[in-house]
């Protein structure tokens, strides 16, 4: 246990003592540093972060040192303390409902050093405390109140909730906060301050780490929440406190040159940064929220290596089909599924089977993803009226043989797409459906008629995105009745072992790790063709498309559980019950 004062015996009204303010309590705050090291709840580079941040003039509490600059999450800050103190940490539920010796102890006082009187019986005032290494502030109490203080550990957000549900000085910090929005170069200032900057670079570093898509840094009442994307699931880092909230909002806005001024309307921007040797554009959109802006990074690294369709998990029947649709000279062929499930990339694994010196390859995308050699991208900005229809039409002047249309949005857009490929261009694209099938019927509400589908439309692919069982800790059991059903497999049969998730360093815990297509792959025969025209609907085109070989998603993503690639949990997520 960690020798950290606290004022547990009655004193004779000394006056404080004075003499080298904050010694002992750095001290101390060191020591419970090694301790967080020892327990491997901070590393290497964050103790040398928060000893810097102590050794600064003017100290600041090491509680706030490590919750503002994201070293520790609170709940894990406040667990340790009490473990290394033995002093108990203030639940919620034992906050006071009003000021305690409001008299002696008013509000601003209680603000200013960071402690919250919880109660006051038989001589014994009970206080929750931020700083639990500085000695003085509960000598001073003591002095203050004549009575034996008792300590109990309290985080700095959740003390700020407390002082305001106790003090009710919600509207003092309302007209404080007022008062830095107006100021803004006081607030680009607390933007560029070291532990600002190091906060946001550590954010984004960790999605590097992670192999995040997105980053999201939600504002909410008492603090902002950090989350990240991995294999299309989010999963929550770190509760950052309320207060450093507007200037890392600001940092951000400030490096993707959006207005720092503007936090009603949502905005748009973007900024590079480097890893590992090459640059990484990160997205960033702003949302004003009812506790603030909240922000999502969205993480394009354009030098990533473009992965053929083995690698994005197609079987060899898929892989055969789609060469198929794509290596005809000209026509349709769509890949569609909801955002996120991974088009775009699939859309890159054919450019990169067809690509050649034999033929000119064009695109217009809103982002550029991936960049790939040999390949005239575009990059689209609605802003300035360079939509996908008006890149379309100047594309098809420069005599392309293979052009790529990130998405199909509107009924413009797609008809322009039609008539290229009519006029001897192959076209491929992703559109927002829920199966291949249901493709025609939305071009048909899209306004595009049904005997130019039949006439352009080469095939259709309808993909999700599963997550791969993690090798390093997969682990083998045998199926359970339920199980065997939902797989189509008979309950009394030979044994069928499945793949389970268990969790482990390698997948951070999650049992996953990478992501795999479960896909539904529609070539457009005569007989499909003719129904088109006829305006059959979605059924039927399903029913003569499976009568062909397609496999539809439910049956590609059962294949996958079989095949042990995912697990039965997994695709029961991503297809809401219908596996």
């Amino acid at each position: 246990m960690l020798s950290i004062w606290a004022a547990k015996s009655r004193p004779r009204r000394p006056r404080p003592d004075r003499r080298a303010p904050g010694r002992d309590a750095t001290d101390a705050a060191r020591d419970f540093l090694a301790y967080l090291v020892r327990t491997q709840a901070l590393d290497a580079a964050g103790l040398d972060q928060a000893q810097a941040a102590l050794d600064r003039p003017g100290r600041r509490p090491l509680p706030v040192i490590l919750t503002e600059s994201g070293l520790l999450h609170e709940a894990t800050l406040v667990t340790a303390l009490a473990d290394a103190t033995g002093l108990s940490f203030l639940a919620e539920d034992a906050v006071p409902s009003q000021a305690v010796l409001l008299d002696l102890l008013d509000g601003d006082y209680c603000a200013r050093a960071r402690v919250l009187p919880v109660s006051d019986r038989d001589g014994v005032l009970t206080v929750a405390v931020v700083d639990v290494f500085d000695a003085e502030a509960p000598a001073a109490l003591a002095h203050l109140t004549d009575r034996t203080v008792s300590l109990r550990i309290i985080g700095p957000s959740a003390f700020e909730r407390a002082h305001r549900a106790v003090y009710g000085d919600g509207e003092a910090e309302e007209a404080d906060a007022a008062g830095l929005d107006g100021d803004l170069a006081r607030l680009q200032d607390v933007a560029s301050q070291a532990p600002i900057v190091r906060l946001a670079a550590r954010l984004v570093r960790k999605a590097f780490e992670l192999s995040a898509s997105d980053i999201h840094i939600e504002a909410e009442e008492a603090d902002v929440r950090v989350r990240y994307r991995v294999d299309g699931v989010l999963i929550e880092s770190e509760r950052l406190t309320k207060s450093v909230q507007l200037a890392l909002t600001t940092r951000i806005k400030i490096l993707a040159g959006l207005n720092i001024a503007e936090r009603r309307l949502p905005q748009d921007g973007r900024m590079q940064v480097a890893d590992r040797g090459h640059d990484i554009d990160l997205r960033i959109s702003t949302l004003p929220t009812a506790h603030g802006e909240s922000v999502v990074m969205r993480v394009l690294d354009g030098s990533r290596r473009v992965e053929d369709f083995a690698g994005l998990g197609f079987d060899d029947g898929a892989i055969r089909q789609i060469d198929a649709m794509t290596r005809r000279p000209n026509g349709l062929v769509l890949v569609t599924g909801p955002t996120g499930s991974g088009k775009t990339t699939t859309l890159y694994a054919a450019l990169r089977r067809i690509n050649g010196t034999h033929l000119k390859v064009v695109t217009v995308e809103d982002p550029v993803e991936y960049r790939m050699a040999g390949v005239n991208q575009v990059q689209a900005h609605p802003g300035i009226g360079l939509d996908f229809a008006a890149a379309l039409r100047s594309i098809l002047r420069q005599d392309p043989d293979v052009v790529m249309v990130g998405e199909i949005r509107d009924g413009e857009t797609a008809r322009i797409a039609v008539q290229a490929s009519l006029t001897g261009h192959l076209v491929i694209s992703t559109l927002h459906t829920n199966s291949a099938p249901a493709t025609v019927t939305r071009l048909v509400d899209m306004g595009v008629e049904r005997f130019l589908i039949a006439a352009t439309l080469n095939g259709v692919v309808a993909q999700r995105l599963v997550r791969r069982v993690c090798a390093d800790c997969a682990s083998l059991s045998e199926a359970t009745p339920e199980e065997r059903l939902r797989l189509s497999h008979p309950a009394e049969g030979p044994p069928l072992r499945l793949r389970r998730a268990c969790g482990c360093a390698a997948c951070n815990g999650s049992g996953y790790r990478g992501r795999s297509v479960v896909s539904e792959v529609m070539p457009l025969d005569t007989e499909l063709r003719a129904l088109i025209c006829d305006g059959a609907d979605e059924q039927t085109l399903t029913a003569r498309a499976r009568a062909a070989g397609m496999a539809t998603l439910a049956e590609t993503a059962r294949a996958k559980v079989l095949a042990g690639e995912t697990t039965l949990d997994e695709i029961g997520r991503v297809f809401e019950g219908l596996v």
